[in-house]
């Protein structure tokens, strides 16, 4: 017998397989440990993640399959998937229908916080950029009636334990939320392994595993987008929710 999953929680609205590994893990981790429903949308099935580039409808099988293995790893109430956008090519498809087909999810759920990309999508990819910039414009059309989640974050990823460096945003760089998911590290370590048909995984597997056997403290960076925090903002946030 299955029961409907509650409405709340936190949410991710990202753009492909293993974004969510990568990004977000140990934020949903420990939303989930603490009793919130925690769920994902995820607008393609990352069919272009091969080796060349070149969509198959195999790679994008397979990787639904580890996104769902990686959502089991991290506690995921829910995973969701669109219908007609491809890998790489989310850009070509009308922005509206992408922010109707965003809002009416997020609607339909009612989180109370939701965690996508921000200008600069973290790598640049033009798949995250427009889904970032779909999402926020998702939650402006739901404030028009009232029932917007409270918060907006966009990923921040300045505390790679790897030391990685990105070309990001003025907003990207001004993480307001330092999250410690030191505690769910090897959850997050397990998800980023369930996405093994991904070669770019394994630096971030290797630092990852490297900060967890010495102990080090690991973090996740967020940046709250809506509602704005003031600034000056000289101490970090610690808790999503």
């Amino acid at each position: 017998m299955s029961y409907p999953i509650p409405a709340g929680g936190l949410a991710a609205v990202l753009a492909h397989p293993d974004d969510e590994s990568f990004g977000c893990a140990g934020a949903l981790a420990l939303a989930h440990d603490a009793g919130a429903t925690t769920r994902l949308l995820v607008v393609t099935r990352g069919e272009a993640g091969s080796a060349d580039g070149e969509p198959d409808p195999a790679i994008g099988d397979r990787r639904e399959a580890e996104l769902i293995n990686a959502a089991r790893q991290i506690g995921l109430d829910e995973v969701s998937l669109l219908d007609g956008y491809a890998d790489g090519g989310i850009a070509d498809q009308p922005f509206d229908q992408l922010v109707e087909e965003i809002a009416a999810w997020l609607a339909d759920r009612r989180p109370q916080a939701v965690i996508t990309f921000g200008p600069h999508g973290v790598t640049g990819h033009p798949d995250h950029i427009v889904v970032g910039s779909a999402t926020r414009w998702a939650v402006e059309r739901l404030a028009e009636s009232g029932i917007a989640p409270n918060a907006v974050y966009v990923i921040s990823p300045i505390f790679d334990p790897g030391g990685n460096l990105f070309d990001l945003s003025v907003e990207e760089q001004a993480a307001t939320h330092r999250v410690d998911v030191s505690d769910v590290a090897p959850r997050k370590l397990a998800a980023l392994e369930a996405h093994a048909s991904q070669a770019d995984t394994a630096d971030e597997i290797a630092a990852l595993r490297a900060a967890i056997d010495t102990e080090r403290p690991i973090h996740e960076g967020y940046t709250r987008v809506r509602p704005l925090v003031p600034a000056p903002h000289p101490d970090f946030d610690t808790t999503l929710l």
